[in-house]
């Protein structure tokens, strides 16, 4: 067993990692604001908790098409310009959005195209932020920055939707998004104060060759074991991580309440994960330790949103909401990990493209789907399904020893070259 430990934090004294960090960390709380409080006003717009699942469909669906592009260009381009220009669009995205819901013109669909909007825009974002990580702070401190970004994000995930329930209570909507637009400005200010040191970028060589993308997805189709663990987080993410899109219905129409105690189911979750997320932030854990992370954090995260689904009372839900986050941070935090500690410099925002096709993409099929079911039969019942479906999941997963075995044996850091064109 590991040692519990504070070393994990040593990763903030880098001065770039943590500019970069609280810049994320302030960003993210206004775009947690703008997530609760668009799904918030689309359910009073529709009233439909099929209109929530098209909502998350169309924040994903870009995913689908951009999202190997964006890995590309990850592969490609300087990573820092590539993210300032993906958060100033998103800045725009918000400002939008706040302008058309401040002047009473808002409708449901301009809501749901403003998700795609931002989808698009995240497909060539995330990848860039996800392989950045490694160029401000090397493959030794990576997994406890990768923790701290989660965590990071989860935090935000508590502040954000309480915020946001308050203010949607005390001003409106509109108030909501155009501060999430301001919260741009300091990812944008942090990024530009970033001083990388020269050949501090991999080399981008391969990536400009003829058939550069097609390359990526060879690289990771000739490692059989990295597939599995993004086949996995594939299904987890199609039917079962978008529950947080289907909240607002499970605030208003299962458990009955209002606006500020929607923020606080939000809230739980993230709070559950932001504790999930700093304990694992403050260990300096081996790749041992994730491989065996992953199947029991699943475990923990499907069976505590079966209870969820099931409960009625609303303290209760709280409870089983902040369970969900610890299992899902843990989950999610030891795929990441294993994905990243073994992929090449050269390969790594391509095969990043990949993950976040897995983490993101198949969401659009799962909201749908998910939309569709809880219409017929309630969303508690969805949830569940997607609970299950989880479960059978990892269950078929460790029931074969060879592939278990394969997936959670990744090698860190090959050495072996990959060509990257025939």
């Amino acid at each position: 067993m590991p040692q519990l430990s504070l070393k994990g934090y040593d990763v903030l004294r880098n001065r770039n990692y943590r500019l970069f960090w609280i810049g994320q960390w302030i960003s993210l709380i206004g775009t947690w604001m703008q997530s609760v409080t668009q799904a918030w006003l689309l359910t009073k717009l529709s009233g439909s908790p099929l209109a929530l699942g098209a909502l998350g469909a169309a924040a994903s669906a870009p995913m689908l098409v951009l999202v190997l592009f964006g890995g590309l260009v990850s592969d490609r381009a300087d990573r820092r310009a590539v993210i300032m220009v993906t958060q100033a669009l998103s800045l725009v995205q918000a400002l939008v959005l706040a302008v058309l819901t401040l002047s009473g013109a808002v409708q449901a669909w301009h809501i749901i195209a403003l998700a795609a909007v931002l989808g698009a825009i995240n497909a060539f974002d995330i990848p860039a932020r996800q392989a950045f990580i490694v160029e401000l702070v090397g493959p030794g401190h990576l997994p406890n920055a990768i923790a701290l970004n989660s965590t990071g994000f989860n935090v935000a995930r508590v502040v954000g939707p309480a915020i946001g329930g308050l203010l949607v209570a005390a001003v409106g909507e509109g108030v909501c998004f155009l501060l999430n637009a301001f919260s741009y400005v300091a990812v944008l200010w942090g990024l530009w104060l970033i001083r990388l040191a020269p050949g501090a970028m991999p080399s981008q060589h391969s990536a400009r060759q003829q058939g550069a993308l097609i390359a990526g997805v060879r690289y990771a189709r000739a490692r059989p074991e990295l597939g599995w663990i993004l086949g996995l987080v594939g299904v987890v993410s199609a039917v079962a991580i978008s529950y947080r899109t289907f909240l607002p219905d499970m605030a208003r129409t299962v458990l009955g309440v209002g606006a500020w105690r929607y923020g606080f189911l939000m809230a739980a979750a993230g709070f559950g994960a932001g504790t999930g997320g700093l304990v694992l932030a403050g260990q300096r854990l081996g790749a041992d330790s994730y491989r065996r992370l992953l199947p029991v954090s699943l475990v923990w995260f499907a069976l505590a949103l079966i209870a969820f689904s099931l409960a009625r009372s609303y303290t209760l839900s709280l409870l089983a909401l902040t369970a969900v986050g610890g299992g899902g941070i843990l989950y999610f935090n030891a795929s990441n990990t294993l994905v990243q500690l073994s992929v090449d410099d050269a390969y790594r925002g391509r095969v990043m493209s990949l993950y976040t096709l897995m983490h993101q993409g198949t969401a659009t099929f799962g909201s749908l789907a998910l939309g569709v079911i809880a219409d017929l039969y309630g969303t508690p019942t969805a949830l569940c399904i997607g609970a299950v479906v989880c479960l059978v999941a990892v269950g078929v997963f460790l029931s074969r020893p060879a592939v278990a075995r394969s997936a959670l044996s990744l090698q860190t850091r090959p050495e072996v070259a990959f060509p990257d064109a025939e």
